[in-house]
């Protein structure tokens, strides 16, 4: 049996509410960060996130992170951010039929540049100048009237 050092940690959430004004969500956004930043309003949510893997070395050692034993990869699953998120395209008699998703929500754009016949009207043109119809995937609420 091997012996393991795993560094492990978690996110202590602590929140500021700030008002601010500005001519658009991300002026105010930025503007927000920038004073809750600066001011000592800062409290504890008394929350945390989930446990996530830092740092790993085999062996006994005092701080995986120093020395000869370098910390080793740490699987996707383990880290803060988690598994990246999968997409599956499904593309049935030229179209997409489905957009399916893995490991959390994400926005896919399908560009399909086989467009003969298509109307002009309904395109899009790519950094190249190049043709395409464009479909817009999301599990975002927010995208909701973009879609498709």
């Amino acid at each position: 049996m091997k012996t393991w050092t795993v560094q492990c940690t978690f996110a202590a959430y602590y929140a500021n509410t700030v008002v601010v004004q500005a001519p658009t969500l991300e002026a105010a956004l930025e503007k927000a960060i920038e004073e809750a930043n600066g001011d000592m309003g800062w409290r504890s949510l008394d929350d945390s996130g989930p446990t996530f893997v830092d740092a790993v070395a085999e062996g006994d050692v005092w701080d995986p992170w120093d020395g000869l034993q370098s910390s080793l990869p740490v699987p996707a699953r383990f880290t803060e951010r988690g598994e990246p998120p999968a997409v599956t395209v499904i593309v049935q008699f030229g179209s997409v039929q489905a957009v399916r998703t893995e490991h959390g929500p994400v926005r896919v754009e399908v560009r399909d540049y086989d467009v003969e016949g298509a109307d002009a009207a309904d395109l899009a043109t790519d950094e190249k100048g190049a043709r395409y119809a464009r479909s817009l995937w999301s599990e975002f609420p927010q995208d909701a009237d973009q879609e498709r």
